[in-house]
């Protein structure tokens, strides 16, 4: 009897046992498809959309106006300038002499606290950036450049990559980081390995509504593969002449940057107005009083 409980209670271990084992097995394949299922996701392809659209033919100049007859152009001149006569702006206000001798003993006096902040333009940016950034900066350039009818224009702010008359990308710098901006369609990059933003509600980025910040070697790999793929969805292909440029500029401090320019200083105050008017010694005025007075007693 013995013998039988020993023998059900060992089979009762060891089925336990297997259960735990096969759990186990269980959940180390499920962790695994886990994981091979996050990174097909992040290493498929992304959707390029691009929004660029070259502007029609007809929209690209205005039409020149159909030119007028001498005898009627003349007419038209003639009916358009203003003459003194007729309008009422040119006739002088007439002064107001109270007001004019109430205000000569008006001073006003403005006191308040002033505030600077400097304006730094995308070249002042770009020379105080970190040299590896600078590094990454040269390489996004010249493979933007690489290919055929690409053209570039530094405003103020940014870099713009045109072909035509059409961004297809950016380059700005927000804060101390590089930052590409491309005319394609953020919803195509999500789930893939391209962190991009979506900035299409900025109207100066509408165009170009996807931005991808570029902070290490691996993401300036990542951004000349986005451009590659932007390209290869407009049919532009590399310019077999293209010569890389070292685009390299080192470090400057801001008050160097000001003397050339591209620094601006802008102060801001928030001041507050007052009105000082003079006031007669109501003292004297009292004294005098007193003195007309006792003179006027003594003559009577």
């Amino acid at each position: 009897m013995l013998n039988l409980l020993s023998a059900v209670d060992l089979s009762n271990k060891t089925l336990q046992l297997i259960l735990l084992i096969v759990l186990i097995v269980m959940i180390v394949l499920l962790a695994v498809l886990g994981i091979v299922f996050i990174v097909a996701l992040r290493k498929r392809a992304p959707v390029i959309k691009v929004v660029m659209a070259p502007p029609a033919a007809n929209d690209s100049q205005p039409e020149p106006e159909a030119e007028k007859p001498a005898e009627e152009q003349a007419a038209t001149e003639t009916e358009e300038r203003p003459t003194e006569e007729s309008s009422p702006e040119l006739e002088p206000e007439p002064e107001d002499e109270d007001a004019k001798e109430s205000d000569d003993d008006v001073e006003y006096v403005t006191e308040g606290k002033d505030s600077v902040r400097y304006d730094r333009s995308f070249t002042a940016k770009l020379i105080q950036l970190k040299d590896e950034s600078k590094e990454w900066y040269g390489q996004i350039k010249n493979t933007l450049l690489s290919y055929q009818r690409v053209k570039e224009r530094t405003s103020w702010k940014r870099e713009t990559f045109r072909i035509g008359r059409s961004a297809v990308a950016r380059i700005i710098i927000r804060g101390k980081t590089l930052c590409l901006l491309l005319a394609v369609e953020p919803a195509g990059f999500a789930g893939t390995k391209y962190a991009i933003e979506d900035v299409s509600a900025t109207a100066s980025t509408a165009d170009t509504p996807s931005l991808y910040r570029i902070k290490g070697a691996r993401r300036a790999k990542y951004a000349k593969e986005l451009i590659e793929a932007v390209m290869k969805e407009l049919a532009v292909y590399k310019d077999p002449n293209f010569e890389a440029k070292d685009y390299y500029m080192p470090y400057e401090g801001t008050m160097g940057l000001m003397e050339k320019g591209l620094v601006r200083r802008i102060v801001t105050n928030s001041t507050r107005t007052f009105e000082i008017r003079e006031v007669e010694d109501s003292a004297a005025t009292v004294a005098e009083t007193e003195t007309a007075s006792a003179d006027g007693e003594t003559n009577s």
